[in-house]
C-alpha cells in the first residue's frame, strides 16, 4: 500500500499539471470554438476524475487491507485512459496549429 500511495500521488500531481498545460496550450489555439470548449471540459473532466480516484482509493485502501486488490486494476484502468487523453490532446494541439497557422 505504501508503495501504491507513494508512486500514484506523485504521478496524480505532476500528470494533472501537465495534463492541464497541455489541455491550456490546446484551448489557446482554438478557443471560442466548439474544439476548444470540447478540450476545457475534457481537462476539466480528467481533473475531477483524477483526484477523485486518488482519495477514494487512499481511503479504500486505508480502510480495507485488501482495498490494494481492488485499487490496483482500477488504477491500471484508469493510466490508459489518461495516456489516451495525453495523446488526443497532442494531436489535438497539432491539428490546431495546422489549422490556425501557429507554431
Amino acid at each position: 500500500m505504501t508503495i501504491i500511495l507513494a508512486v500514484g500521488w506523485p504521478v496524480l500531481i505532476i500528470g494533472s499539471i501537465y495534463l492541464f498545460i497541455k489541455g491550456r496550450v490546446v484551448y489557446a489555439l482554438v478557443k471560442g470554438s466548439l474544439v476548444g470548449k470540447v478540450v476545457r471540459i475534457l481537462v476539466y473532466t480528467m481533473m475531477v476524475e483524477m483526484y477523485s480516484l486518488g482519495i477514494v482509493s487512499t481511503g479504500f485502501m486505508y480502510c480495507s487491507t485488501k482495498g490494494v486488490y481492488i485499487v490496483i486494476p482500477v488504477f491500471i484502468v484508469w493510466f490508459i485512459m489518461f495516456v489516451i487523453t495525453l495523446k488526443v490532446l497532442m494531436n489535438a494541439e497539432k491539428e490546431a496549429r495546422a489549422l490556425t497557422g501557429g507554431n
